[in-house]
């Protein structure tokens, strides 16, 4: 276990590191990448059900924008983002929403460390390429145990942007011996196989060892030894033994049987929901087996779950695929809220929920005069793609648990149609000041300071 070895000057009492009251012993952050408002009205319209974390004790909006709107002035403007007609009823600004919208690389950079970069950069200070410390560096400093899973690559922009740093996200070999061999991650779990397409069908040939950090690496995992102290699997009963308890691993590495993701690649004639993947697991048993491995840490951990193929759906504008891969990451947060009942309830634990961009400007088919549509789609007929790309609407943000509260101290503004929103970088400093403890931190006691001194901290290797 990481233990916090800590000597501290006191003078009449014990001191804890200056933490709120409310502090969070596991933060667990789940992403559904590409989801906007409609990707998950569409996924509701389609079950005839709301998720539970629409019910969460903090909801709001989220503004998503990157360095390359910062750096020509712009951001999130809701008095742009909008066109009235005569009656007031409100449109989407195509042209301002589809303006240099961010990628995933940048936006997951400001939600871990606190910094909007450059879109295709990951966790890298703009102008100078300087390594930014993500916030899982700061948990595993922390003496905490920490995570990356998702349904596309485990090299992919979201899952690297935890603890990987590099000047372009497409360096998946890279970025995968970076989170592998020299980050303190203890799981790690992604597609990406190398020896299946996208079907789950074994290859006979042209096999691609890119995204698993070469083949070299993959030897590395897989040959019984484990790369650096990994355990490795990639059988769905594997994941579902560590889910259900009956593996238990201390540090793992699990590539689901699929190349680049665990469902939404899969062969597809038709729009239609056609027969799944059978030999991947799903997002909630993947995270199951993640807070088992984690939480045998007893100093806490923290843990980001990503919806990855929400976005590649919304890139082909697939409205039966979005809604699959948005139900997929809706019953993983089932999953972890049932986990969070079970383990300390939200005394212990902070869970938040939102989308890192929207994808697609998915929006109803109802226009206006000028061809812009009306923002909210009112039943799963009335899904309406206009962009192929990612987009600078605001996404839904959801967190509930320990610390929660102090995101209200982070809207930043008021949409006139998502109403009060906070800005993606205040995920950091949430997460960050609720649950990380600050070494050397000075606290008042009356009248008088108490310092802690000589801050040290143990990794679990």
């Amino acid at each position: 276990m990481k233990k916090i070895i800590a000597a501290v000057a006191i003078t009449g009492a014990l001191l804890a590191a200056s933490l709120p009251a409310s502090a969070a012993k596991n933060v667990i952050f789940m992403i559904s990448d590409g989801m906007g408002y409609n990707q998950l009205a569409a996924a509701n319209y389609h079950t005839g059900t709301t998720q539970a974390y629409q019910n969460f004790s903090f909801k709001s909006a989220m503004s998503t924008y990157s360095y390359n709107r910062v750096e020509v002035g712009l951001g999130y403007n809701p008095s742009t983002a909008w066109i009235y007609d005569g009656q007031n009823a409100k449109y989407i600004n195509v042209t301002e929403v589809t303006n240099k919208p961010t990628d995933s690389a940048s936006a997951m950079t400001a939600m871990m460390t606190g910094i909007k970069n450059y879109d295709g950069a990951v966790n890298v200070m703009p102008g100078t390429n300087a390594a930014l410390k993500t916030f899982a560096q700061y948990a595993a400093e922390a003496g905490k145990a920490t995570g990356a899973i998702s349904t596309v690559e485990f090299s992919h922009a979201t899952p690297a942007a935890v603890a990987a740093h590099n000047t372009s996200r497409n360096n998946y070999s890279a970025i995968a011996n970076e989170m592998i061999y020299n980050s303190d991650l203890d799981v790690i779990m992604g597609a990406g196989h190398p020896l299946y397409d996208d079907s789950g069908v074994l290859k006979t040939s042209g096999q691609n060892y890119n995204f698993v950090g070469g083949q070299s690496t993959w030897n590395d995992l897989t040959d019984g030894s484990g790369a650096n102290s990994f355990s490795f699997i990639d059988q769905k009963s594997q994941f579902e033994a560590l889910a259900n308890g009956t593996l238990s691993l201390s540090k793992v590495v699990g590539v689901a049987q699929a190349a680049t993701t665990t469902q939404q690649g899969r062969s597809n004639t038709a729009n239609s929901y056609d027969p799944m993947n059978s030999n991947v697991p799903g997002l909630g048993v993947m995270a199951k087996g993640a807070l088992n491995v984690l939480s045998q840490d007893q100093d806490g951990f923290f843990l980001m779950i990503e919806g990855g193929a929400v976005d590649w759906a919304g890139h082909a504008n697939q409205s039966d695929r979005v809604i699959e891969e948005q139900m997929d990451f809706n019953n993983a947060v089932d999953t972890v809220i049932a986990w969070i009942n079970g383990n300390g309830g939200w005394d212990q634990n902070m869970l938040i929920v939102t989308g890192d961009h929207e994808t697609g400007l998915l929006a109803s088919s109802v226009k206006d005069g000028f061809n812009n549509p009306m923002p909210n789609i009112t039943g799963e007929s009335d899904m309406a793609w206009y962009s192929s790309n990612h987009t600078n609407g605001l996404v839904p943000f959801f967190c509930q648990g320990a610390g929660s509260e102090v995101f209200g101290n982070y809207i930043v503004g008021t949409d006139p149609v998502r109403g009060g929103y906070i800005d993606n970088t205040a995920i950091f400093n949430v997460m960050k000041e609720t649950s990380v403890p600050e070494p050397g931190s000075i606290l008042a006691l009356g009248s008088g300071l108490i310092g802690l001194v000589g801050f040290t901290v143990r990794r679990r290797k």
